[in-house]
């Protein structure tokens, strides 16, 4: 290639240019060293790393990224120790060769001499769902991710994640080593995911939106299982010689079979009044041939002479199927394994603090006036009691702060403040207006706050949580609308830090043991738990608003490159001794996105040794591909049949896969919680705890289905909402609207081969509202969910639900001797409740309008307008408007 003359001067003077020949480049230089290094980019190049093989065309890139590599090698603590994450998309196998993806051979050692590890068995921090090898527009017909979305079409072509917030960051502490991983023929298939570690980068999408791909969906939807021959075996990795001295008598976990067999009746009598139709077929959903039975499997439980022990968790084994759960440990979800010794106390000095906090920033008594610090309710004793029920209430329920560890001397007054806050709204109402005075202040001195920055602290982001937490669900509606403004920077700033990819390291063996058994490696962990939670819970939160509240989803399942939250006991050991020995007989936690993938996949290799709060996690990463499927239909613009249709289905059957896997799970902890019961080791209201928690999420998974098949915000205006999201309902909104909740009361009258699937939505959902009335109604004592925030909500859908499916049926009321008023509204409520429960989804069209509604709306309007949030009294506000308060017979008995 021939260098470009310098041309001379032009007219106006200025620089002449040297431009490059090389043929469709054109580009232009003003100095000629610059274009001899950019015609390099013309040719192969011959600069490849010794290590990784990634291969550049220039030496100074080359040069560059040896330098990162040293500086992973620095902060691992050694040559050779440190883990490079690339996107290179060019690389040199060993024969000399330029290929597009990473070699598998044998890596050179640091100093360019030896053979290592091989490359495939390398752990290189954050996992990244696989890059699809194929064009996306040009799926082939067999193509597990086109048989999954659309019936005629491929889906939108494929588009890129932001990666920054994938790169690994952080002490290296936080991080599986490369010599603590295990070889994919021993370890778990679990703990790791076998894919092409490069994945395409977005720089301009925006950090306040999820931008899922093709590429994604073509990962979570594939037929690869992630198991090669050898690592069929659930068997987890615990190493036998170090269980011996710490077993205390357990059993251990035999490996899960392969065979599937039929349900255990144990599992079907925890709900009788659930009846659910058979999970569909693999070949049913079209998406690979038939698989043999679509039974799904539960293990029975063992004899009632198990022994049981809190210390570590009592354990409960079992013959195994591909869907049982192997080993279910006791656990309480709503309180503490056992009472601990003492609550984090507030001396002096941090009570102190906080007073001075809440004096800066000047907030307003609910009178109006400016707020005293010597109020009776900001108190010592006040402050330390709201400390306790965030403790007590909060913390036990949505588990983020370390209790063990959490020493309030030691915090940030900010955060102290935001924990006081949360508890206090578990205490009387009037500290809980209070509360709301002074969270409505906060912000600014958080933002004013040195610490507030582009990559925060860890403290930091969690007093922004929890300010957010707040707002959204235990206040107004101005603490709401102030919180939903301040939510994408907060996903914002997450994603700037390493929540969403770090990898908490514990012992695994007696060698790591006494290297890590002391406080620090301990409270190393405990932080890293604590930003893991952080992001897991922000993102369930983050999906309850935009599913069930139908707003927009900020996080997307697919940044969660991280493994599922610890078991309870773990979390809770109070000293880095008990930590360090229950560590090495508790199994390595599951990658997240893998036990997502295994219910969407009905996968014979179900995820195994998963909590309870791991379980309501997957299930909202199952709700939030739902929000992200419908977006897609709804913004495809044509490119997506309209009739959606086949993913609908495919979430369905995963819904209810989980929701097996989850009544299964409940059966044998309930089964333990009432051996602790008998032992004395757990209070009596341990079982009444579980099954309000477990109620309580049965009415998220129907909530969901009733979302799966509905549109709710149309529901709501037909109902009578005037503000939807912040804006006011105008006329055309609702004529709309009316339209098409008319036309989805009808849908079974419109039945034909080319919307069957579409012909039952609104039985499906209106027979999942009435199943998530009926079970509240049987477990929560006047429904009272125990403080978790997304009941009265889905209470509200319900309603509204099986109102609309009626009144837009209506057939009369009967008989001219049949009352217009109602004289017995839970009566009234139970029957037409019990009636859709009992009639099916088949049986529902037949009695559709038959049914009064007015006393099932008038019991919920009383019942949620008890609930201290302001969204629900809108919806309040609502139902009562569809009743009359004439037809609600409250007229004196003179017969009694």
């Amino acid at each position: 290639m021939q260098r470009s003359k310098r041309r001379p001067r032009d007219a106006d003077g200025t620089r002449r240019l040297f431009i490059c020949n090389h043929d469709g480049c054109g580009k232009s230089f003003s100095r000629s060293e610059h274009l001899h290094r950019h015609e390099k980019n013309h040719t192969d190049g011959n600069a490849t790393c010794p290590r990784c093989r990634a291969h550049f065309k220039r030496q100074d890139l080359l040069e560059r990224h040896m330098s990162r590599h040293k500086q992973k090698d620095e902060e691992a603590g050694g040559e050779g120790t440190g883990t490079l994450n690339t996107r290179k998309r060019m690389w040199k196998d060993h024969d000399g060769r330029i290929v597009q993806k990473k070699p598998v051979g044998h890596q050179q050692s640091p100093n360019g001499t030896g053979l290592v590890a091989p490359f495939a068995n390398q752990v290189e921090g954050p996992i990244s769902p696989p890059v699809s090898s194929h064009n996306s527009d040009l799926l082939s017909e067999n193509d597990p991710a086109h048989t999954a979305f659309t019936s005629d079409h491929s889906i939108i072509p494929d588009y890129s994640l932001s990666a920054g917030q994938f790169d690994s960051q952080g002490p290296s502490g936080y991080w599986l080593p490369p010599e603590t991983s295990q070889p994919r023929s021993t370890a778990s298939p679990y703990l790791d995911i076998n894919y092409d570690e490069v994945f395409q980068p977005d720089t301009a999408s925006s950090f306040n939106m999820p931008y899922t791909t093709q590429i994604n969906y073509d990962w979570l939807f594939s037929l690869d299982n992630n198991f090669s021959g050898s690592a069929v075996s659930q068997t987890p990795y615990v190493p036998t010689a170090s269980l011996e001295p710490y077993s205390c008598g357990m059993q251990q976990p035999r490996p899960m079979g392969l065979v599937q067999t039929d349900p255990s009746p144990e599992v079907r009598q925890y709900d009788s009044s659930t009846t659910e139709s058979p999970i569909p077929s693999m070949a049913s959903l079209e998406y690979t041939q038939s698989r043999g039975s679509t039974h799904i499997t539960t293990s029975r439980s063992v004899s009632e002479g198990a022994t049981l022990s809190l210390s570590p968790p009592a354990k409960r084994c079992s013959p195994e199927g591909p869907r049982s759960n192997a080993e279910v440990e006791f656990e309480r979800p709503l309180a503490a394994l056992q009472p601990p010794n003492r609550l984090p106390f507030l001396d002096g000095f941090a009570y102190t603090q906080i007073l001075e906090t809440i004096k800066a920033a000047r907030p307003l008594a609910p009178n109006g006036s400016l707020l005293d610090i010597n109020h009776p309710l900001l108190s010592h004793p006040s402050l330390q009691s709201y400390c306790d029920l965030y403790f007590t209430r909060f913390n036990s329920a949505y588990p983020l702060i370390h209790q063990p560890t959490f020493e309030p001397c030691q915090k940030e007054s900010l955060l102290l403040l935001s924990i006081i806050l949360l508890g206090a709204t578990y205490s009387e109402k009037e500290a809980h207006q209070l509360a709301v005075c002074i969270h409505d202040v906060i912000r600014p001195a958080i933002f004013s706050h040195a610490s507030f920055n582009a990559k925060p602290d860890l403290w930091m982001l969690q007093t922004i949580l929890l300010v957010e937490c707040f707002g959204k669900s235990r206040a107004g509606q101005k603490q709401h609308d102030m919180s939903h403004l301040f939510h994408g920077m907060l996903i914002n700033l997450i994603r700037r830090s390493d929540c969403q990819s770090v990898r908490p390291m514990r012992p695994h063996s007696d060698d790591c043991r006494r290297e890590l058994m002391d406080d620090r490696g301990w409270r190393q962990w405990v932080e890293a738990e604590e930003k893991k939670r952080l992001a897991l819970l922000c993102f369930m939160w983050d999906t309850q608003h935009a599913v069930l509240f139908c707003q927009s989803l900020c996080m997307s399942a697919f940044e969660l490159r991280l493994p599922l939250p610890c078991n309870q006991a773990l979390w809770e050991a109070p000293t880095a001794g008990e930590w360090s020995r229950l560590s090495l007989s508790t199994t390595p936690e599951p990658m997240y996105l893998l036990a997502l993938k295994s219910y969407i996949m009905h996968d014979v290799h179900r995820v195994p040794h998963l909590n309870g709060l791991s379980r309501i996690i997957v299930f909202h990463g199952l709700m939030s591909i739902f929000w992200d499927m419908r977006r897609r239909d709804q913004t495809s613009l044509g490119v997506i049949s309209s009739r959606g249709g086949r993913w609908q289905t495919r979430l369905g059957a995963a819904y209810q896969a989980w929701k097996v896997d989850f009544d299964s799970f409940c059966v044998r902890l309930s089964d333990l919680t009432y051996a602790e019961m008998r032992n004395g080791t757990v209070p009596e209201n341990a079982k009444v705890e579980l099954d309000v928690w477990r109620a309580a999420y049965v009415a998220v998974y129907h909530a969901a289905h009733v979302l799966l098949h509905s549109e709710f915000l149309d529901i709501q205006i037909f109902a009578g909402a005037r503000h939807i999201l912040g804006r006011s309902v105008q006329r055309a909104d609702f004529i709309r609207s009316e339209k098409v909740v008319k036309r989805w009361a009808a849908s079974h009258a419109a039945q034909g081969p080319e919307n069957a699937e579409d012909s039952a939505d609104a039985a499906s959902a209106s027979w999942h509202a009435a199943q998530l009335l009926q079970s509240a109604s049987q477990t929560l004592v006047d429904f009272d969910s125990m403080g978790l925030f997304h009941v009265p909500w889905c209470l509200y859908l319900a309603t509204l639900t099986i109102w609309t499916f009626h009144h837009t049926g209506a057939k009369g009321l009967g008989s001219e001797d049949d009352s217009e008023l109602v004289w017995d509204a839970q009566a009234e409520m139970r029957a037409i409740v019990d009636s859709m429960v009992e009639a099916g989804i088949a049986g529902l069209p037949e009695i559709q309008g038959l049914r009064r509604t007015g006393g099932l709306v008038w019991v919920m309007a009383e019942v949620l307008s008890k609930v201290r949030w302001g969204i629900v009294h809108a919806g309040v506000t609502v139902l009562k408007g569809l009743v009359p308060w004439r037809l609600i017979g409250q007229f004196d008995d003179t017969s009694v």
